[in-house]
């Protein structure tokens, strides 16, 4: 092949290919040269020096591989004495980023969105460590471009998930009409969410219009405080998370009763491998059986699966005020039913009445912030976790937000 080929496929901005140095089964290695003499760049202070040059050498920058083969260039760059403050600066090119091409580390910051490092490391050629270092920039140079300032969302979800084990988690704030991550910080709760609002300002607290969670007091709290005007929803997927977590307390208290007095029958319904089908919100034969069987066996735990089926005709409701009705019905007869998860429950919705009836003003839940969740979940295993949160939380943004690669393609 031809150096002009060569220079051509490269496309390297002023310079041509002046010498083949190998060619072998795996590596390809180029010397460019500079097809014109131009003033120097400083690397020091990012201005062009028009001076002597001090001094000059090769240095080798690997670029995008070429036919299976990894590609190497060797570029000769000037040494010159900055005028700022009188240092011996290297001159810099802005299709060089330390020891790749520009275009090199785009594609590691591409292939990282969708693989591992280590899996993107392997096809590439280069260790775990070069690549965290080379992701790791890409995103902190996007995230000042993008990040911001915080865009402000007129529906937006916040929720936390977990980062490591020992209660360690980090708060994400979702555009519920973006389906984006738009703000994320380590920890949780009342102060960190104050830090989104301090963020966004007085401004833009008032734009908001709703606000889903799943009724931490922190985040409550942290609304009412910044956000006066926005209306609080407490997601109907996190309520009929805590009824499933009130009937899975009878069936346990129940099965553990069951298994003392050598009930078997009650016992093979209210085992562990039941539960499912005793949770799933379908009616299904299978959950209607066990129904009838819980009837005549048990009415503790047949009641509270009343109960939690009754609830749903809340949501079911035509309007706010036939969800009220059935809301106090339900909440009324949960104190009064003497199952202590369920009396509990009851306070804590008759407390929280106002933002499970505010769905009805917003249809929003934080639907987009579980699944984005599971998509954290999902990074965090595929990786083997995470010991450094900084770029755990860019690589939210690069996966689940407004980093990822995809919406700049």
């Amino acid at each position: 092949m031809e150096l002009n080929t060569i220079t051509e496929l490269l496309n390297i901005p002023n310079h041509k290919v002046t010498q083949v140095i190998e060619n072998g089964d795996k590596r390809l290695e180029f010397v460019l040269e500079p097809v014109s003499e131009v003033a120097p760049v400083c690397s020091g202070c990012g201005r062009i020096h028009a001076v002597q040059v001090h001094s000059w050498s090769y240095v080798i920058v690997e670029d995008l591989p070429m036919s299976g083969k990894r590609v190497f260039l060797h570029v000769r760059k000037r040494k010159i004495i900055c005028s700022e403050d009188g240092r011996i600066r290297v001159e810099e090119f802005d299709w060089i980023r330390k020891r790749f091409t520009k275009r090199f580390t785009e594609q590691v910051y591409r292939l990282t969105a969708i693989t591992t490092n280590q899996e993107a490391g392997w096809y590439l050629g280069l260790d775990d460590e070069r690549v965290y270092r080379i992701d790791r920039a890409i995103l902190e140079r996007l995230a000042e471009e993008r990040l911001y300032p915080v865009s402000v969302p007129k529906y937006m979800s916040v929720d936390e998930v977990a980062w490591q084990k020992w209660h360690k988690y980090v708060t994400n704030v979702v555009d519920i009409e973006k389906r984006k991550v738009i703000w994320n910080h380590e920890d949780r709760g009342k102060v960190v969410l104050d830090g989104f609002y301090q963020e966004i300002g007085p401004e833009g607290c008032t734009q908001i219009e709703a606000v889903a969670s799943d009724g931490a007091h922190g985040f409550i709290s942290s609304t009412k405080k910044h956000a006066p005007k926005a209306l609080l929803v407490l997601d109907h997927f996190h309520v009929k998370k805590y009824l499933n977590d009130a009937v899975d307390r009878v069936r346990k208290e129940e099965l553990k009763k069951a298994e003392r007095e050598n009930n078997h029958d009650l016992s093979e319904i209210l085992h562990c491998n039941k539960r499912f089908i005793l949770f799933q919100n379908k009616v299904t034969q299978k959950k209607q059986d066990l129904l009838e069987k819980l009837s005549s066996l048990n009415q503790r735990v047949y009641q509270a699966m009343l109960f939690k089926e009754q609830f749903l005709s809340v949501y079911s409701a035509p309007d706010r005020k036939t969800a009220f009705t059935n809301l106090k019905g339900w909440i009324v007869a949960a104190i009064k039913s003497e199952i202590p998860s369920f009396v509990e429950l009851g306070l804590k919705f008759f407390r929280k009445r106002h933002y499970i009836l505010n769905y009805f003003l917003h249809k929003i839940t934080s639907a987009i912030s579980e699944g984005i969740n599971n998509k954290i979940k999902r990074l965090k295993r595929m990786a083997y976790g995470y010991k450094d949160v900084t770029y755990f939380l860019l690589k939210i943004h690069q996966h689940c937000g407004i980093l990822n690669p995809r919406l700049s393609t």
